[in-house]
């Protein structure tokens, strides 16, 4: 069986998610929620105990949470909807978020808003020194929580504190830190949060924003009243109910969950440390996700190692993303200060819910001994360009 160590792109469906849907597809309850007959009505009490399910996880009320298509959709309507009836034309944010803050965010830079990056250090955190940028001329301030790729967990009360004396929207995108670091909706004093099931073994296709009652928000999905009229359509109610389901289990037992998978993430980190020399952790040491190791493997491209490591069953990610063909270094190492080759010579190892003591035992083994072999290729390639090049 192949070692998994890409949870922050997407976790492996849990077994109480799969049991919730096989249990809603093998039922007559697949109605519309929406319909007033016997069938329909039971579909509503189904999407309404997960959306319970899914509010308490973060410690909001099921009314303030609104189902969407995953983290994706969550931060477009959290973005355009927070814009759509405001002044205020400046829009604050960091040059590590996900794409899914980026692409909108530069879209409304397109339109006219004036868009304001707070700076990072070196390990991926705010710099709070620039928080004077939110005042009453920002419409929205949106920032991740934790960074999908390094794992850095950002301190956002003051950013809250800002954003509220600013009477300023402040939305989070907690896709990577839900049910890895605990959370609520008020501690974070956020207007909006993004979660996404996929993430933490819910099913991929359906995610959450909490909506703080109060916030005005538009609606960028136009059609029936859904959703408390923010996202119309006829909910996924397979996907909802995998989604609670999974929530549930995070619910009752997340302490000795991420207990146990931080520890296989420092025992990973310490051998890996150990037998491979000049490693580098892309990241505070402190401060962030457990699960989460970006790490910088000297003399050799991140995408070689990936496929080597591929190929002897071990499955990564990098931190970038395909364009025209071509690996682009990850955008979060470079606005961290990383060179372009520091940050080519990197990869991400995730674990998750289901990592084994015995994985990592023999990936331990394993990735330092792909390393040295892919090293020596690429050393000895560069030697050949370097003597072809004279």
């Amino acid at each position: 069986m192949p070692i998994y160590f890409d949870h922050n792109a997407g976790a492996p469906l849990r077994q109480c998610a799969r049991d919730a849907m096989m249990r809603v597809m093998c039922s007559t309850a697949q109605a519309n929620p929406a319909s007033v007959h016997f069938s329909g009505q039971h579909a509503r009490k189904m999407l309404e105990q997960a959306r319970a399910d899914v509010a308490s996880l973060i410690g909001a009320r099921p009314r303030n949470v609104v189902f969407t298509s995953g983290g994706t959709e969550s931060n477009n309507l959290a973005i355009f909807g927070a814009v759509h009836n405001t002044a205020r034309r400046r829009i604050v944010t960091s040059a590590i978020e996900h794409s899914s803050i980026l692409a909108p965010i530069a879209e409304l830079a397109r339109r006219g808003f004036e868009l304001v990056e707070i700076p990072v250090d070196d390990e991926g955190r705010l710099d709070n020194g620039h928080l004077k940028v939110i005042d009453d001329c920002t419409a929205l301030v949106s920032l991740g929580l934790a960074n999908s790729e390094t794992g850095t967990i950002q301190d956002l009360g003051p950013v809250a504190q800002a954003a509220q004396r600013a009477a300023a929207i402040f939305h989070v995108d907690a896709a990577q830190a839900v049910g890895r670091i605990p959370l609520s909706v008020q501690d974070t004093g956020c207007d909006l949060m993004t979660v996404s099931a996929h993430k933490f073994g819910g099913p991929a296709g359906i995610g959450a924003l909490y909506v703080r009652p109060g916030c005005s928000l538009a609606p960028t999905l136009l059609g029936g009243p859904q959703e408390g009229g923010l996202r119309a359509g006829t909910p996924n109610l397979c996907g909802a109910v995998g989604f609670g389901a999974a929530a549930r289990e995070i619910t009752t037992s997340s302490a000795a969950e991420r207990e146990r998978v931080a520890s296989l993430g420092r025992l990973l980190l310490a051998r890996l440390e150990a037998s491979v020399d000049g490693l580098r952790l892309n990241g505070p040491r402190e401060g962030r996700l457990e699960n989460t190791l970006n790490l910088a493997f000297p003399g050799v491209l991140g995408e070689t190692l990936l496929i080597a490591l591929d190929l002897e069953g071990i499955q990564i990610s990098m931190g970038s993303a395909c364009a025209a063909g071509a690996v682009e270094p990850s955008h979060v190492l470079l606005g961290m200060g990383r060179s372009i080759m520091e940050a080519r010579c990197s990869v991400r190892l995730s674990l998750g819910w289901n990592t084994t003591q015995e994985e990592i035992e023999r990936a331990v083994q394993l990735i330092p001994q792909v390393w040295r072999r892919v090293a020596g290729f690429e050393t000895q390639a560069i030697a050949g360009n370097d003597v072809a090049e004279r």
